[in-house]
């Protein structure tokens, strides 16, 4: 927080972190004897999400609250960062477990965290699209629009997959 230039994009990979935890938290190591139980998929991904998602992002929103006067002035839109993580990661796992992949997470958290912190250090679209702003500068209006429009759709694709599956 003291050096923003050099030290703060790594909230990028702090977001990574939130994404691959919460995918990580999904995975049925044990899904061949869990499928065929009475719980169908869609209530344990609710029962699983209900315990996990709501103490990461308190830890996450409770750490930028601490910090809030040393960090960039975007509060809320770091809040966002890790619920749209959050979401994003429950989405693509739920989707990826009704198609029969036992542990989605695992991969996807392999993936997003380097990703993550790839997009938050080189910076490759800044200029035009700052997906993780720092400066005040920035156009930090198109990074709520990224971000809430990755966030309604990983809602609705969350949703959808999760009605399929209670409706099956």
């Amino acid at each position: 927080a003291h050096r923003p230039g050099s030290m703060w994009p790594l909230q990028g990979t702090a977001v990574g972190v939130i994404a691959g935890v919460v995918a990580w938290s999904m995975d049925e190591r044990t899904a061949p004897i869990v499928d065929t139980l009475p719980r169908p998929h869609w209530w344990r991904t609710v029962a699983r999400a209900l315990v996990v998602v709501p103490a990461l992002l308190g830890v996450w929103v409770a750490c930028l609250a601490a910090f809030r006067d040393r960090l960039p002035d975007h509060f809320g839109l770091f809040v966002v960062h890790g619920v749209v993580a959050a979401v994003l990661a429950l989405a693509v796992t739920a989707w990826r477990r009704s198609r029969g992949a036992a542990e989605p997470g695992t991969a996807f958290a392999t993936y997003v965290i380097p990703a993550a912190t790839a997009l938050a250090l080189i910076r490759p679209v800044a200029r035009w699209l700052p997906v993780f702003p720092i400066w005040e500068t920035e156009r930090s209006a198109m990074s709520w629009a990224l971000w809430l429009t990755v966030g309604g759709l990983a809602a609705v694709m969350l949703v959808s997959t999760l009605a399929r599956d209670r409706r099956a």
